[in-house]
């Protein structure tokens, strides 16, 4: 099983285009660090992710207070990285995973820290492959991804909903 650390932006378009079960289905151990979490700010989220976290199918990393000082001073290319993304940067090098994020900066610094790295249209892809989608519902939901977070290579998604779409017309 794979690991991963997911940030706050994965979690929220995950949260927005309504695939969440559908993810901490995927064979990923699925962990994210303290800070992050209190990233998740509106309650319908916060309950949600809480039922997460008490069916143990996310896992929340306590970062140690003698740990703070380690990751604020973390050598990095791009500091202009919050504390929260630091400690995901932090826990993905020190667990040897796979960080999960949409943010350009984070995803910059990762690949600069040789970690592997993906955002959200890797993850509908991994749910498509895994059957976790099927062709129909996976077209809505990379459209729907299109809307929630315009940040996205809109083109890389698009690409992806005409091949799902020649898929059921073919």
């Amino acid at each position: 099983m794979k690991v991963a650390i997911t940030d706050a932006s994965v979690f929220f378009d995950l949260f927005n285009i309504e695939v969440l079960p559908e993810f901490f289905a995927l064979d990923l151990e699925i962990y994210t660090t303290d800070f992050i979490y209190d990233e998740i700010l509106r309650s319908e989220e916060r309950e949600l992710f809480k039922a997460y976290v008490r069916s143990d199918q996310l896992k929340v990393i306590v970062t140690e207070e003698e740990e703070h000082e380690l990751i604020l001073n973390m050598e990095l290319v791009y500091s202009n990285n919050s504390f929260a993304d630091r400690t995901a940067i932090y826990k993905a090098k020190q667990m040897k995973c796979v960080l999960l994020t949409c943010d350009e900066k984070l995803k910059n610094e990762a690949v600069k820290q040789n970690l592997e790295v993906h955002g959200s249209i890797w993850v509908i892809d991994e749910m498509i492959q895994k059957k976790g989608l099927n062709t129909g519902r996976a077209i809505k939901v990379f459209e729907s991804l299109k809307i929630t977070n315009a940040w996205l290579p809109i083109d890389e998604i698009d690409e992806r909903i005409r091949n799902l779409k020649n898929l059921l017309s073919g």
